[in-house]
């Protein structure tokens, strides 16, 4: 047997496995035996035909049986060759068999790559302070009390804050919006919404929201809303639309008193338990959002590291995978699907960009996760099993044994959770530095 080896792409080799005509005879012969020893030919007994007779016979399943023996040697003499480092092994393509002049196997293989791990305990990540002041503490207990506010009908003015069920229709350069985005009724017409006064939150028409101050139920009038050259819906970008406004409910949001009742809804007996109660929330709020920082900035260390070659087959089915589940998302938010045929190939692009990060970030953890001898454990698997069923409202123990069914997908999970254990423990090998603003934590 001869093995050569000849580049493909990048991290990509084919290698040519050669067998001559006298390996070629050796596996034939055994293969021959093989079969013999369990074919069932009448006038023989079993295992006692000659070899000629199940030549003959069984020559199908001869040839058969010789693709297989030759093709398995062929992989796995590509796996344990000691030039090359096997990520995947794509296909392995028998050729044609010849017994007077051999057979060459040709085994398309995607490399693992070498490249240096980076001084991860050297890396060094900012968090924000835990410390929980007293305007925290106020602002969660508003927060609180708003969520609890009931919303009172009043014939008044409305005043900011208030909250207006309102009907609009847009007109631009003397066409209905309606008609120019029958696809965006936000922007052309809504006969029943709701609008908080004086709010402008950046979605939808910002001038209807200021525009209801100082209306009250019934009253009707026309507002102008100016969009910016850069305004992301195009037909609206730069122009000035005229609505017509009219108001049919305003009500007055009025937080709970901070009673007896109040406490007890919140299972508490007073307002100093609350706060106790709020204080620690907030600490565990900001100890996990550190933790969620110091994991994106060592992704986003990891992903600035050089780059190296990846192996194609994994780069191309993490990018499809990107690509099908925006594609399907767009869908489902009411894109048409000749939109996106029409930007396929900057979809694509990124796709292309988006799985090569992936593979990158991949390869880095699993290598980082085999010096540390990072493992996981049946127990592991289990509770992220459930996890993850719950999450998708199915049963737990029917997901289990669904995921061990499905080798593919049980890989994917076991895979997640060594990158999220090996993430975790970078960060405690990390340097921390506390910064002042949330602006210091790297996205």
């Amino acid at each position: 047997m001869n093995l050569e080896l000849k580049d493909a792409g990048t991290a990509r080799k084919i290698a040519i496995v050669s067998f001559d005509s006298n390996e070629i005879e050796s596996k034939e012969n055994e293969a021959c035996k093989e079969i013999g020893k369990l074919a069932n030919i009448p006038g023989f007994r079993k295992g006692k035909a000659p070899s000629h007779v199940i030549r003959k016979r069984y020559a199908k399943e001869l040839r058969d049986e010789l693709t297989r023996k030759v093709s398995t040697d062929a992989y796995e003499s590509v796996l344990d060759h000691k030039e090359i480092k096997v990520f995947s092994i794509l296909k392995v393509d028998p050729g044609e068999f010849s017994k007077e002049s051999g057979v060459s196997i040709e085994v398309t293989v995607d490399l693992e790559p070498e490249f240096d791990l980076p001084d991860y305990e050297n890396f060094e990540l900012t968090t924000l302070s835990v410390e929980v002041g007293d305007d925290d503490i106020e602002k969660e207990l508003s927060t609180l009390r708003d969520q609890r506010a009931s919303f009172d009908i009043v014939e008044r003015k409305a005043k900011k804050g208030d909250y207006i069920k309102c009907s609009y229709e847009g007109e631009l350069d003397g066409k209905p919006v309606a008609e120019i985005l029958p696809d965006k009724p936000m922007y052309g017409k809504q006969t029943n919404t709701w609008e908080e006064a004086g709010q402008a939150k950046g979605l939808g028409v910002d001038a209807i929201a200021d525009g209801v101050v100082g209306m009250k139920s019934g009253d009707e009038k026309e507002v102008e809303a100016s969009f910016d050259d850069s305004f992301e819906v195009a037909p609206l970008a730069g122009k000035t639309v005229l609505y017509k406004l009219k108001v049919h409910e305003v009500r007055e949001k009025k937080p709970p008193t901070m009673d007896e009742e109040f406490f007890k809804s919140l299972k508490v007996e007073n307002l100093e338990e609350l706060k106790d109660r709020i204080l620690t929330d907030l600490e565990s709020r900001k100890e996990q959002e550190n933790q969620n920082a110091k994991r994106s900035q060592i992704t986003q260390k990891i992903l600035d590291l050089p780059d190296f070659p990846l192996p194609q087959q994994a780069v191309d089915d993490e990018s499809n995978s990107i690509f099908q589940s925006r594609a399907q998302r767009a869908i489902q938010q009411g894109t048409k699907q000749e939109e996106i045929e029409s930007k396929k190939d900057e979809l694509w692009k990124e796709a292309k960009t988006q799985g090569e990060a992936r593979v990158k970030l991949t390869l880095t953890l699993s290598k980082i996760a085999e010096k540390e001898k990072v493992d996981v454990s049946n127990e592991d698997l289990a509770r992220a099993a459930t996890q993850e069923a719950m999450m998708l409202r199915k049963d737990p123990a029917a997901y289990v044994k669904e995921l061990s069914q499905n080798r593919q997908q049980l890989q994917r999970l076991r895979q997640d959770i060594l990158h999220d254990k090996t993430l975790n423990l970078i960060t405690t090998k990390s340097k921390e530095i506390t910064g002042d603003t949330e602006g210091d934590n790297t996205q």
